[in-house]
């Protein structure tokens, strides 16, 4: 693989402390119009409030797949540069190696690279975040005997057309009670799966810390504009549910 590590040498954020969780968006080639599209696509969304990206691609080998994701992270940081924002975190989805080469984060699912052995292979300051179905995937994964994942995304919460290979949904009772049974071991949590303009509200009314959206803002119009607004209506639901706490 040839693709320069994004920032070069420059100091990692730290793992999970200050990263803004509420609004997490998952990329598809296919939503957005090309792989060459993607990137545009994000810097608009993180200029819309975009807190986190992550980079998954199923269709190309590791060269392409490196190439792509270090134009998408050079895409983040040039948002974030603009805008004066601190560091946006972006992961790539299961590609432990190109994780390793171009120092970005890692997201694993239940069926890719185990999460001891990421873990392992991971440098300390990169955060690893894993896929979780269902209570007792979470028992396992904070079980040890190595570290528990910085962050989880909890799917599905409800059937989505983007990932059809899930288990079934958990409603946004079921992502609450895993959120909640995540933060007692000091793992962010995550709700993913037909999280719409139209359904974000309900989630931000749980225990988890934000939502993954693919959708929603990679076939938006505008995603810039897709971005704030779903960040606004999760704002809207934390501010209803004067009982909960905010992410």
């Amino acid at each position: 693989m040839s693709a320069a590590r994004p920032g070069g040498d420059a100091a990692l954020p730290a793992r999970g402390p200050g990263v803004d969780w509420r609004l997490y968006l998952v990329t598809d080639p296919h939503l957005g119009g090309g792989r060459g599209a993607v990137p545009d696509i994000v810097y608009e969304a993180v200029l819309g409030g975009v807190g986190v990206v992550q980079v998954r691609d199923k269709e190309c080998d590791d060269d392409e797949f490196a190439t792509h994701a270090a134009a998408v992270a050079g895409a983040v940081a040039r948002a974030c540069t603009e805008t004066g924002r601190r560091d946006v975190p972006v992961f790539v989805n299961d590609r432990l190696d190109v994780a390793r080469e171009l120092g970005l984060h890692l997201h694993v699912g239940q069926r890719d690279v185990p999460l001891a052995r990421a873990r392992a292979a991971l440098p300390v300051e990169l955060m690893l975040g894993l896929s979780i179905e269902s209570d007792g995937q979470l028992a396992a994964a904070v079980a040890g005997p190595g570290p528990a994942p910085d962050v989880i995304g909890v799917s599905p919460v409800w059937a989505t057309a983007t990932k059809t290979d899930t288990a079934a949904a958990l409603g946004p009772a079921g992502a609450d009670r895993i959120a909640r049974a995540a933060h007692a071991h000091g793992v962010r949590a995550v709700g993913i799966g037909g999280v719409t303009p139209a359904t974000v509200g309900q989630l931000a009314a749980t225990d988890l810390d934000g939502v993954c959206v693919v959708s929603a803002i990679m076939a938006a119009a505008d995603p810039r504009a897709a971005a704030a607004d779903l960040l606004a209506r999760w704002e809207d639901g934390k501010s209803s549910s004067p009982g909960r706490p905010r992410a």
